[in-house]
């Protein structure tokens, strides 16, 4: 019976402290993989937002510079028809013969006399003239998706496309406007200037303005300061109608500000942002 006691005794398990110790570093372990796990999946999660806001944006960049190459093309300049309309942060429009149809239909062609045309900030609008005969098209290019003229916060979460990114509560889309009845939507999950609350974003313009000098030199519209660039309250400066200033124009710059339809993973700014950007030369805005 002793040498039974004794051999139980002498294989007795674990004491408290050595299964606390166990247990700790094994819960340990589990909280690293699991951290692991974790912080891989969030990279995965950014990397495809990467992914989408990228491909995005430079699909509606294209589509905008491309567009706006076309400006004034095929305008009706014997009778003064004007390359640009309006000049204005978020919104351009324009006269251009996109379709280059030799017989314009309602839809394809100049709009006939006396058609009014809404602008960026309001009354008054502008009308059209005279029935211009080249077939050029009047073009807006726009985040104002209510079509009441103006790029507000009424532009937000009100038509397909940006209700698609249901997740993602201040973006736009951009529209192009051709007339009055064809309307394409070129991309949506863009920063406006202003959020849903009415608050201004102050966000770079998406389109920037560079008019030429007498001495060939460039300034750009809005610069008050004149540094060379759009800071603060620039940023939202007051659009342009002036025939005399837009026919001075000659480059315009392109920056959009795209933002991701699901949240960022890691930053505290709950969506993942990025401005994609580039140049058109304009080359028919003179007489």
């Amino acid at each position: 019976m002793k040498n039974r006691l004794f051999f139980i005794q002498s294989h007795a398990g674990l004491s408290l402290v050595e299964l606390l110790v166990s247990m700790t570093v094994m819960l340990i372990v589990f909280a690293m993989v699991a951290s692991a796990f974790l912080q891989t999946r969030k990279i995965s999660v950014r990397n495809q937002l990467d992914v989408e806001i990228v491909q995005n944006a430079r699909i509606g960049l294209d589509e905008i510079a491309t567009t706006l190459r076309m400006i004034g093309y095929r305008r009706d300049v014997e009778n003064g028809q004007p390359a640009l309309i309006e000049a204005a942060p978020f919104q351009v429009i324009f006269h251009a013969d996109l379709d280059e149809d030799e017989i314009p239909s309602e839809q394809n062609g100049t709009l006939p006399k006396d058609s009014v045309i809404s602008l960026y900030e309001g009354p008054p609008e502008y009308e059209v003239p005279m029935t211009y005969t080249t077939g050029a098209e009047t073009i807006r290019l726009t985040l104002d998706s209510s079509r009441d003229g103006l790029v507000d916060r009424r532009d937000i979460n009100d038509s397909v496309g940006e209700r698609s990114t249901q997740f993602n509560p201040d973006d736009m889309e951009i529209i192009q406007r051709i007339n009055f009845n064809r309307v394409r939507p070129l991309t949506s999950g863009v920063l406006g200037p202003y959020d849903r609350t009415g608050h201004p974003t102050g966000i770079l313009p998406m389109f920037q303005y560079w008019t030429v000098n007498p001495d060939q030199s460039f300034s750009l519209i809005g610069d008050d300061d004149g540094n060379g660039q759009l800071e603060g309250d620039e940023r939202y400066f007051r659009a342009i109608v002036s025939q005399s200033i837009l026919q001075q124009i000659r480059r315009i710059d392109i920056t959009l500000t795209v933002q991701s339809s699901r949240k960022d993973p890691f930053m505290p700014h709950p969506y993942r942002q990025i401005q994609v950007g580039t140049t058109v030369n304009l080359r028919n805005t003179g007489l």
